[in-house]
């Protein structure tokens, strides 16, 4: 096994012993844990697969038949989106088959999701520049390591995993130190969170999903983000513009859009440089939309 599957591994067995740690301390099935471990496995393999051919690879499928890339599960060939989407899918299902409630069951997972979360980027430092960002240049601490990885040549580069995984460590701390609220709303906050953040460190990755200017699995993220920002909307008690936050949400997503496409094709040195704060400061507008969104919720069937 190579050194990224034995850190994948021990991430992944981390994680689902702390899930059940958490389902005991809620009074939960903490044999859920066990059953949810395989199915989450499993489907997250197979939709980060999925993903990554569906998304990138249709003509090698069916126009040339390619259908052994199907098999390819090296890690540079998986989608990291869909296969979060997946491994939380098996834990669903795995709830639905022990018979814990889902939302509960989904909420005892956010923290050990984030945890996993961090740990999978973590060992991207194990695949060389795959998880790295542009060239650095000169010396100082933050030129070395873990900020930066080396490649063959001696040459630095940011090493965009390491603050991945840094920031995923953060929102792992924020989802087990969550009040408690309505049932599944830690579960989404924490999703929210680690998919707004990505918005922005995907970006920063030298090596990404792309077509053309746009990053596939930046746009997942966004897709994921205006759902979670439907769904708060959708359980408002006020029916006159209880979707509102969606029509913000969508300027946002097109001022990162535009930003991106400046930032790329504009030429600019000052857009460059600059661009990555302009799409901070957007995305903290996106974070506090949801969060007014998430507050406006007052009907008693949200809570």
């Amino acid at each position: 096994m190579t050194a990224y599957g034995i850190m994948a591994a021990a991430t992944v067995a981390v994680a689902f012993a702390l899930y059940g740690v958490i389902l005991r301390k809620r009074k939960l099935r903490p044999g859920l844990a066990l059953a949810a471990l395989p199915l989450a496995a499993v489907l997250a393999l197979l939709c980060a697969r999925a993903g990554y051919a569906v998304l990138l690879q249709l003509e090698d499928l069916f126009v040339w038949g390619e259908w052994s890339t199907l098999t390819d599960f090296q890690a540079r060939r998986l989608c990291f989106v869909t296969g979060a989407v997946g491994a939380c899918l098996g834990v669903a299902l795995a709830a639905r088959l022990c018979r814990v409630p889902g939302r509960e069951a989904m909420d005892a997972f956010a923290a050990p999701g984030a945890l996993l979360v961090a740990g999978l980027r973590l060992a991207e430092g194990q695949l060389g520049k795959f998880g790295a960002g542009v060239l650095v240049e000169g010396e100082g601490w933050l030129n070395g390591a873990p900020f930066t990885i080396a490649d063959t040549w001696g040459d630095r580069y940011v090493a965009v995993f390491f603050w991945e995984a840094v920031v995923a460590l953060v929102i792992f701390l924020f989802a087990l130190l969550m009040r408690e609220g309505r049932p599944g709303v830690r579960f989404e906050k924490t999703a929210f969170a680690l998919c707004l953040c990505q918005v922005l460190l995907e970006n920063m990755r030298n090596q990404s999903m792309r077509w053309g200017f746009v990053y596939v699995e930046q746009l997942l993220c966004a897709v994921i983000l205006m759902a979670l920002v439907w769904r708060a909307c959708r359980r408002h008690e006020k029916k006159q513009g209880r979707y509102r936050p969606c029509l913000w949400m969508a300027c946002c997503m097109i001022g990162v859009v535009g930003e991106e496409f400046a930032r790329q094709k504009g030429g600019s040195e000052l857009l460059a440089e600059g661009g990555y704060f302009l799409m901070a400061a957007i995305l903290l507008g996106m974070a506090l939309i949801y969060r007014n969104a998430v507050r406006e919720t007052t009907s008693p069937e949200a809570r």
